[in-house]
């Protein structure tokens, strides 16, 4: 992964560490690359989900070269410079042709230039290699996802859960493709699940809540969608994004102008806002209401998040 280039493993060991760590180069980077923070984060999001290095049977000269190619790449993805992340990746793997981490690192890169064929052929070459790479299918199903390939999605971001049945970025993208597909009740109900094995520890635990909120009002269930919307607005940070769209949902908040004022600081939680606005009037019928808010999205939203492409594959 991408922290383990980063800080020595022994001194950063528990995953809360390792992001306060990520989160301190990307201040510290923020400047030098003259990219805006909201950019370089949602970046970081994307890179942050990359595959364990394989065994390498390079000489010691080869993975010193390897390596810095390797590390150098991930920082133009951190920083959302994905050719010249390309670049690197491409190095890396003359040196070391099929290595699963790198494999997936490139493919990463495709996938933030909208090169999504060359994305799932470098994603299923890391599968290949590696079949338990459960990230390697979770971005790939990403891939899938984003060329509205939307049962080919599903199929591999199951299998991502199959291999690690905790990893919350995956059920995440499910809940997405799921709502695209008019199956959103079935991620509801496995985020349900998942959010009472962990006790609603983990950090996208309230944005898990609100996908699947929308899932269990799409397939109809009033009384799961009212229950996992009264535990969230207790068992999540209130001063959290998107902690007010629960508020939206429960009808605290006076109306959408409202929410969008909430969210109006960052494009990120702006795309969040109009899709979730947006589907709440598609799930009430009113889709004429609901199309600006998928308009807004696919003219100024934030393409890596799963809301985006959500309105991206809503068939209004």
């Amino acid at each position: 992964m991408l922290l383990q280039l980063l800080l020595p493993e022994n001194k950063i060991r528990s995953t809360r560490k390792k992001w306060i760590y990520l989160l301190f180069i990307m201040a510290k980077r923020r400047k030098s690359h003259g990219v805006p923070f909201k950019t370089i984060f949602s970046a970081a999001l994307l890179s942050c989900l990359m595959a364990v290095p394989g065994p390498s049977a390079m000489p010691a000269w080869a993975g010193t070269v390897f390596d810095k190619h390797l590390q150098v790449g991930k920082e133009y993805l951190l920083a959302a410079k994905f050719e010249m992340a390309l670049k690197e990746f491409d190095a890396a793997l003359r040196i070391s042709p099929g290595d699963a981490n790198a494999l997936v690192e490139r493919g990463t890169a495709y996938n933030g230039l909208g090169k999504y064929d060359l994305a799932i052929k470098d994603f299923s070459s890391a599968i290949q290699a590696t079949p338990q790479n459960y990230l390697a299918y979770n971005n790939r199903g990403v891939a899938y996802f984003r060329k509205l390939e939307l049962k080919r999605a599903l199929q591999d971001l199951d299998k991502a859960l199959s291999i690690n049945a905790d990893d919350p970025v995956a059920y995440l993208n499910r809940a997405g493709v799921a709502l695209c597909d008019g199956s959103g009740i079935v991620s509801a109900r496995k985020i349900e699940a998942w959010l009472k094995r962990t006790a609603w520890r983990d950090r996208y635990a309230c944005h898990a809540a609100v996908l699947a909120a929308y899932g269990f009002k799409q397939g109809g269930d009033t009384k799961a969608y009212q229950e996992i919307i009264d535990q969230a607005l207790k068992r999540t940070d209130r001063l959290l994004w998107p902690y007010p769209v629960l508020r939206y949902l429960k009808g605290t908040l006076k109306d959408k102008s409202e929410l969008l004022h909430e969210a109006e600081e960052s494009d990120y939680d702006s795309t969040q806002a109009h899709c979730f606005i947006g589907l709440d009037l598609v799930l009430k019928g009113k889709t004429e209401m609901a199309r600006p808010h998928f308009e807004w999205i696919v003219k100024h939203g934030i393409q890596n998040s799963v809301e985006y492409w959500i309105a991206r594959g809503m068939k209004i």
